[in-house]
């Protein structure tokens, strides 16, 4: 099975990451980081991706296995 699949921007004005919580339904720690390092030339097309723009993603069984089981501290903690 792929690690990865390919989703095409199908309206205007969705950033990175707001295409990726659409896609996997979820707000993903790490996801973008990923998405960038498997398209390297994503980021010369600006803030908000162009309508048909084709982005390879990784599988989101592969994202949730490396996710650690440490939890997060945040500011007020």
């Amino acid at each position: 099975m792929s690690e990865t699949e390919t989703i095409t921007v199908g309206r205007e004005g969705l950033t990175l990451s707001g295409l990726l919580a659409r896609h996997y339904r979820a707000v993903i720690p790490g996801a973008c980081e990923k998405v960038w390092a498997l398209n390297q030339d994503l980021a010369k097309l600006g803030a908000e991706l162009p309508v048909g723009t084709v982005v390879t993603v990784p599988v989101r069984s592969t994202l949730d296995a490396g996710r650690s089981a440490t939890p997060v501290t945040g500011l007020f903690d």
